[in-house]
């Protein structure tokens, strides 16, 4: 039996992972602050990433064929204010969990980057495009621990996420994040007061325009991306996306479709660090993992709305 350690495994795509694992056979170790509140691991740690004593204690008792490192801070907003926490956290907690893999002689990693790390262009972004690690101190630290991964030599795939969005199909687990920053979920939690940052970017609306993908299709590419490392393959650096953009006030009127009501909103100025346009080209991961995203936009928010309804009771 396969043996994994998701870090960050309470969280919004750890658990998606965490599922998915289970779902494989796979023996689940979920090492996070937070306690998870899903059933789908067989053992959890609550320690911090950058726990050095923790990683030790935990790679000394177990042999885990791959390491699935969601663990970090992913605010963009609060790393302008505290930009060497976020270096401290996604970074440094990298590097500390490298060294232990390295030294206890654990193979495999897959890691959660991020689309923020390129620089923003009208095209569909490929992996060897431009990157800019001054963007935000967020997408700085993701960029510095990519470059420790690599550095590291041990065999990797890394995905740099677009949007994630939406919920388990199923309606198990979903997005909870405290407190919330992504797009979706926020506007189902104000529907009568919801703003919109920025409607004078150089887009068809004036508005940012995203790449928004479900996190099934994501977790569903982590144990794609696991069989490949644990055949042998080489390490690989790959988009997650689903190769289309929708701006924030198509976002707006389609959640109206899904939900039957009128979202009121409002404009006010653009947020530090936002670019006008991030779109994802999918076609190395098409090619070398056999990616195909199955969920479509509606099927995104009509999974995330589900849920923000279960979570409110009704």
């Amino acid at each position: 039996m396969r043996n994994a350690l998701v870090t960050g495994g309470s969280g919004y795509l750890g658990s998606h992972v965490c599922k998915e694992l289970k779902k494989d056979g796979w023996l689940v170790t979920v090492l996070d602050v937070k306690n998870p509140k899903h059933q789908y691991h067989d053992d959890y740690v609550a320690a911090d990433v950058r726990n050095e004593t923790a990683l030790e204690d935990l790679f000394s008792e177990h042999h885990f064929d791959v390491v699935f490192h969601f663990a970090g801070r992913i605010e963009v907003g609060d790393s302008l204010l505290d930009p060497t926490e976020f270096y401290h956290v996604n970074t440094g907690g990298t590097c500390t969990l490298l060294n232990a893999m390295v030294k206890h002689g654990a193979e495999n990693i897959i890691y959660s980057s991020t689309a923020g790390i390129y620089e923003a262009q009208n095209n569909l972004l490929r992996e060897n495009d431009p990157k800019n690690w001054q963007n935000n101190p967020y997408a700085g630290s993701k960029l510095a621990a990519e470059h420790a991964i690599f550095h590291s030599k041990l065999r990797c795939v890394v995905f740099r996420y677009f949007n994630l969005a939406g919920a388990d199909p199923e309606n198990d687990i979903g997005e909870c994040h405290e407190p919330e920053t992504h797009l979706i979920p926020k506007i189902y939690q104000n529907l009568n007061n919801f703003t919109i940052f920025g409607n004078d970017y150089e887009t068809l609306d004036g508005t940012c325009v995203r790449d928004y993908v479900h996190v099934s299709d994501v977790a569903a590419a982590h144990l794609t991306a696991a069989e490949h490392l644990l055949s042998g393959r080489h390490s690989l650096t790959l988009n997650l996306g689903t190769g289309r953009g929708h701006s924030v006030q198509e976002i707006v009127n389609l959640v109206e479709k899904v939900t039957g009501e009128k979202v009121k909103y409002k404009f006010w100025e653009r947020r530090a660090g936002d670019p006008p346009i991030l779109v994802a080209d999918i076609n190395l991961a098409k090619q070398l993992l056999s990616y195909q995203p199955k969920h479509d936009i509606i099927s995104i928010l009509q999974t995330a709305y589900n849920w923000h309804l279960k979570q409110n009771g009704k």
